[in-house]
């Protein structure tokens, strides 16, 4: 839904870039969003309510004058350095002054993610583009939060470092440890279509 909606508001002109947009936006597609994924209706509001207000803020503080540089656009290539093929969806990319600004936007988010994200973003730009982007913004909607990374080319090696580890965990599926699944499916929202995907 979020995707959905910061999508179709970076399309529009700027002139049509408004606070009504969003909140239409965000009805027509919330409404594919099922209370019964949620704890409770009043957790399904509340995640409705908290959603709508931040995206509003993100969205519309700041004037976008010009188009994205890229606005959900999948790009390939080859990394010499893992031996493989590197795919990344970047969601938003403005330009600036002498770069580009990467911005994400999470429903929720986890500092170790945060940073595993700046590191891949990091890699993926300096190895693409030759250059790393000006900043990378993570939105998270429900907390209503914005963390700021500023790459640099230590987020380059430790990006590679992780690269590789995940490379060779993949390699190696033995070393997997399986979990019980089970105490993870009783508090997932998704627990009913699953099942009734096995049926």
């Amino acid at each position: 839904m979020v995707n959905q909606v910061v999508s179709r508001y970076y399309k529009l002109p700027p002139i049509s870039q408004t606070t009504k947009k969003v909140l239409e936006f965000i009805d027509d597609h919330w409404s594919a969003i099922e209370v019964r994924q949620f704890e409770s209706k009043i957790h399904y509001y509340k995640a409705l309510a908290n959603i709508t207000d931040h995206l509003l803020q993100c969205l519309t503080t700041e004037r976008i004058e010009n188009p994205p540089l890229f606005l959900y656009e999948k790009f390939n290539m080859n990394m010499d350095e893992l031996g493989s093929e590197l795919s990344l969806t970047f969601e938003v990319a403005e330009w600036s002054g002498n770069s580009f600004i990467i911005k994400k936007y999470l429903v929720d988010t986890d500092e170790e993610m945060n940073l595993l994200f700046n590191n891949m973003i990091s890699v993926f730009c300096e190895k693409a583009f030759g250059q790393l982007p000006e900043r990378i913004e993570i939105y998270s909607l429900m907390e209503g939060k914005k963390e700021t990374f500023i790459p640099t080319k230590k987020d380059v090696s430790g990006g590679l470092e992780y690269l590789n580890m995940i490379k060779n965990l993949l390699q190696e599926p033995k070393k997997y440890l399986k979990t019980d699944s089970l105490a993870v499916c009783k508090s997932c929202s998704y627990q009913k279509r699953c099942y009734e995907g096995l049926i």
